[in-house]
C-alpha cells in the first residue's frame, strides 16, 4: 500500500481507532492462544517459535502480537506480498496458501507460514497469517536443522508459494506428498490442522469487524493507524543525532571450514530517515549461516522499533522511514542454492550490528552482547518403545549488562520474543527416551564489568535408547558475546558429548555438528554464552561480587582475577589486598595509541591490526590471535593480530578500524586478548 494511498479515505475518529487498533490486536493474541493449545510440534507448544499476524491485501503488516517471535515480524508480509505476486488477481475465497522459500521471503524451511484470504463482498479485505515452525520437514537430519550442510536440498521441502487449497477444496495428493517427505507426519499434519483451525477462526473474528464498522470504515481506521504509526517513529528517528555509523561482525564459521564470516553495517541518519547499509559483507556460503532477503530488514526494523519506539503496536507503518540496502547473494540475501537453516544466527548477529550503531547514537540504549542465534540441538532416532523420536531444544543464555542493570541469567533477550529457556524436564521426560541429568547456572561464565552479563546455563541429556544422532547450530562458540563501554566479554557457547569418562568434540567446527552418533548412556552436555558486560570491571560494586559469589555464580579464584575482589577464608573482603589487587589489574592493561596506515588491514574477511611483537609477547598473543579493541565507548572491536617488529606503543590500524572505534589518530585504545574456553 503506498503512502498516497493511506492517506486517502482515513478515519480519524480516536474512539473508532481504539476500538480498531485493539479488536486487530485481540485477534492475533486468540491465534496465538489456539496455537499453543492445540499444536503437535514441541517446539510449538512449549518453545513458542510460532507468529500469528493480519496482514493487509498487498501485503503490508497490520497486527501481529507483542509476545510474537520477532524474527517473523518483516518475513510474514515479506512471504505474503510473494504469493500475492505470485497469484496476482487468481484469489479466490476459501483459497489457502502455503511459503517457506527463504530466497522469497521465508526464513529457514522449519517455518512453515499459512495465508488465509478474508473476503467481504466478494472483495479481498486481508490475510489471517500464521507462521509455525514444523519440528521436522525432511533433510539430510532429524529436526531437519544442522551445522554441516552444503546446499539446501539438504534442510528439508521446500515449499514455494503454493495453493493448498482451492475454494474450499484442500490438494490432498500435495498434502500426502508433504507430510510423507517429513518425519513423523503425523505430527506435521496436526500442526497443519492446528494453523488452518486457527486462521479459519481468525477470519470469522474479522468478519465480525467488518460487519460491525462496514469493510470501508476499517480499512480507513488501518490506514490511519499505519500513518500514525509512520508519524511516531519519524519523530524518533528526527530526534536521535545525525550522523554516519558504523559497526561489524563475524559469524564464526560456516560449518565446512574455519574462516570467519564478516557482515559490515553502515547506519545514516539525516532528518526524519534512517538508512542501513550492509555494503561490504560476505558472499553467500556454502553452510547453513546464510539468510534471504527478508532478515536484513527484519533485524534493522525490529531493532530500531525496540530501541525508539518500544510501547506502540506493531504494524508496517513504524518501518516507513527505513530502507535497508543488503547486497544479493551475500550471506544476508543469499540465493539457491545456499542452505539457510541457521537463520537465527545470522539475525543475531545483525541485531547486534544495529544495537552496536543505535548505541553510538544513542549512548543510554547499549548493552552488551547476547549468546548468539538459537542454539539448535537436535537429537532425534528410532526406538522399539517410543517410536520415531525428536528432542529439540535452544537454550538460552545470559543477557548483555547495560547501564542501570546486570544482564539477565539463563533468560529470554528482547530479540527472541516469548520464547521459554528450554523445555520443562517432565515433558522431555515423559515423551522421550532421554533423562535430564543436570540442569543449573554456568559457574563464571558471565561477562565481566561495573554491570556484569548474565550467566549462561550448564544442561546434561543423557540418552535411553540404543542410538539416536546428534545435530547442533550455533555460533558464538569461538568468538564470544561482546562488552560495551569497557565490559568484558562473556564466555562463549560449548557443546561436548561426555561417553563414559570421556569428553569428546563432536565436530571439528565447534558448535556446527551433523547427525553425530550418540550410544545408550551418552551424555549430551550444553553450555551456554554468558552476556556482555557493561563498564569498568574494576568499578564493580564489592557487595555485588559477594552476592554472586554466596549464589555459586561465581567462583573466588574468578573474583579476584576478574574484578580484583580478595577473598578471606571466612568468606569476608579483605579491603586491603583488595585494593592491591584492582592496582596491579589496572596497571597490567596494554594501552596504545592508535596510529593509522594507507593501505587496508584485512586477512580475507578479517580484520587485522599490527601490533609490536614486544607487546604481543606480553599479552601471550601469536600472529592469528583474536583480540579486542578497547575505548571505553560503545561496543569493543574485534580483529585478527600480524605482529611487527618493535617495541613501540602504537598500534597500526587501517581507516576502517578507526571509523568503527569512533577514534582519531593518537587516541589510546586497549588491546585485549579475547576470552575462550578450552576445547
Amino acid at each position: 500500500m503506498s503512502k498516497q494511498a493511506a492517506a486517502k479515505g482515513t478515519n480519524k475518529d480516536i474512539g473508532v481507532l481504539e476500538l480498531v487498533r485493539e479488536s486487530l490486536v485481540a485477534v492475533v493474541k486468540e491465534m496465538r492462544a489456539n496455537i499453543i493449545h492445540s499444536s503437535y510440534s514441541s517446539i510449538i507448544y512449549e518453545g513458542h517459535d510460532f507468529s500469528c499476524a493480519l496482514v493487509s491485501a498487498d501485503g503490508r503488516l497490520l497486527a501481529q502480537s507483542l509476545d510474537d517471535n520477532p524474527l517473523h515480524i518483516f518475513a510474514v508480509p515479506h512471504s505474503a506480498r510473494e504469493i500475492i505476486r505470485s497469484f496476482g488477481g487468481d484469489i479466490h475465497e476459501g483459497d489457502v496458501f502455503l511459503h517457506n522459500d527463504p530466497y522469497t521471503g521465508g526464513t529457514h524451511l522449519n517455518d512453515v507460514l499459512m495465508l488465509y484470504p478474508v473476503f467481504s463482498e466478494e472483495k479481498l479485505v486481508l490475510f489471517a497469517a500464521a507462521r509455525c515452525h514444523w519440528g521436522d520437514v525432511g533433510g539430510s537430519t532429524p529436526g531437519s536443522l544442522s551445522g554441516r550442510v552444503t546446499e539446501i536440498l539438504q534442510e528439508g521441502i521446500r515449499i514455494v508459494p503454493t495453493r493448498i487449497c482451492e475454494r474450499g477444496k484442500l490438494n490432498e495428493a500435495f498434502l500426502a506428498l508433504l507430510f510423507q517427505n517429513m518425519r513423523n507426519p503425523a505430527e506435521r499434519q496436526g500442526d497443519f490442522q492446528t494453523m488452518l483451525g486457527t486462521c479459519r477462526k481468525a477470519a470469522d473474528h474479522v468478519r465480525r469487524l467488518i460487519s460491525r464498522f462496514s469493510a470501508p470504515k476499517l480499512l480507513s481506521s488501518i490506514n490511519e493507524l499505519m500513518r500514525r504509526s509512520e508519524q511516531v517513529m519519524r519523530d524518533r528517528i528526527s530526534a536521535c543525532p545525525d550522523g554516519v555509523y558504523y559497526a561489524e561482525g563475524y559469524i564464526e564459521s560456516n560449518g565446512n571450514d574455519h574462516a570467519p564470516i564478516v557482515a559490515r553495517l553502515k547506519l545514516t541518519i539525516a532528518g526524519d530517515r534512517m538508512i542501513a547499509d550492509f555494503t561490504g559483507t560476505a558472499p553467500q556460503t556454502s553452510g547453513p549461516t546464510n539468510v534471504g532477503p527478508s532478515m536484513a530488514p527484519n533485524a534493522v526494523c525490529t531493532i530500531a522499533k525496540a530501541f525508539l519506539d518500544p510501547k506502540t503496536s506493531i504494524n508496517h507503518g513504524s518501518f516507513e522511514p527505513i530502507e535497508v540496502i543488503a547486497p544479493v547473494g551475500s550471506f544476508i540475501n543469499a540465493r539457491w542454492p545456499a542452505p539457510c537453516g541457521g537463520m537465527v544466527e545470522v539475525k543475531a548477529l545483525l541485531d547486534s550490528l544495529m544495537v552496536a550503531v543505535l548505541g553510538q547514537a544513542m549512548p543510554g540504549m547499549i548493552s552488551g552482547g547476547l549468546k548468539g542465534g538459537a542454539n539448535h540441538t537436535l537429537i532425534g532416532g528410532n526406538d522399539p518403545k517410543w517410536g520415531s523420536f525428536l528432542f529439540y531444544e535452544y537454550p538460552a543464555g545470559g543477557t548483555g549488562a547495560s547501564e542501570n542493570a546486570d544482564g539477565g541469567t539463563v533468560v529470554r533477550a528482547f530479540t527472541d520474543g516469548d520464547f521459554n529457556s528450554v523445555q520443562s524436564i517432565e515433558v522431555v521426560e515423559s515423551a522421550l527416551p532421554l533423562r535430564v541429568e543436570s540442569y543449573g547456572i554456568r559457574e563464571n561464565s558471565c561477562g565481566d564489568g561495573r554491570n556484569r552479563g548474565g550467566f549462561g546455563m550448564r544442561r546434561c541429556i543423557r540418552l535411553l535408547s540404543s542410538h539416536a544422532s546428534l545435530s547442533i547450530l550455533s555460533d558464538r562458540n569461538i568468538i564470544p558475546p561482546y562488552g560495551v563501554m569497557g565490559g568484558g566479554s562473556g564466555a562463549p557457547n560449548h557443546f561436548v558429548v561426555r561417553r563414559g569418562n570421556k569428553l569428546i568434540e563432536p565436530s571439528e567446527h565447534p558448535g556446527k555438528v551433523a547427525g553425530f552418533h550418540l550410544t545408550d548412556g551418552d551424555i549430551v552436555v550444553m553450555e551456554t554464552a554468558g552476556g556482555g558486560g557493561y563498564g569498568d570491571p574494576l568499578e564493580r560494586d564489592i557487595d555485588k561480587v559477594l552476592k554472586d559469589i554466596s549464589l555459586g555464580y561465581l567462583s573466588a579464584e574468578e573474583a579476584l582475577a576478574r574484578y580484583g575482589v580478595a577473598i578471606t577464608a571466612q568468606g569476608g573482603v579483605d579491603a586491603e589486598e583488595t585494593r592491591k589487587q584492582r592496582d596491579k589489574i589496572r596497571s597490567s592493561r596494554v594501552l596504545l595509541s592508535l596510529q593509522v596506515v594507507n593501505a587496508e588491514l584485512l586477512n580475507g574477511f578479517c580484520r587485522v591490526i599490527e601490533l609490536p611483537r614486544a607487546v604481543a609477547t606480553r599479552l601471550s598473543l601469536d600472529d592469528g590471535s583474536l583480540v579486542e579493541l578497547v575505548t571505553g565507548q560503545h561496543t569493543s572491536v574485534r580483529a585478527w593480530v600480524r605482529t611487527i617488529e618493535g617495541e613501540g606503543r602504537t598500534l597500526r590500524v587501517d581507516a576502517a578500524t578507526l571509523a568503527l572505534l569512533a577514534s582519531e589518530v593518537g587516541d589510546q585504545v586497549e588491546v585485549r586478548p579475547v576470552r575462550t574456553i578450552a576445547h
